[in-house]
């Protein structure tokens, strides 16, 4: 008896292991959206492609272009949490 739920525990953990797959499939395949803040259809930017000249806020509220921050030395632009 034992030996039958083990191996129905092992089924269940194996198909579980599968949606789980073909959920995380589908969200970077773009068919599922991971949540509502999930904006990849905009566009994205891999690595190595050039960064698009970006018209930001400064700290003074000023509009700052990135192409007029890169044109004297080069730039890093991190996207994310900094904290």
């Amino acid at each position: 008896m034992s030996r039958n739920k083990a191996m129905v525990a092992a089924a269940l953990a194996l198909t579980a292991l599968a949606a789980a797959g073909a959920y995380m499939l589908a969200v970077r395949q773009g068919w599922l959206r991971y949540n509502k803040y999930d904006r990849r259809e905009q566009g994205s930017i891999r690595v190595g492609d050039h960064a698009p000249n970006l018209a930001l806020a400064g700290y003074d509220g000023k509009a700052v272009r990135l192409g007029s921050l890169w044109a004297d030395k080069p730039l890093v632009l991190v996207f994310g949490s900094c904290t």
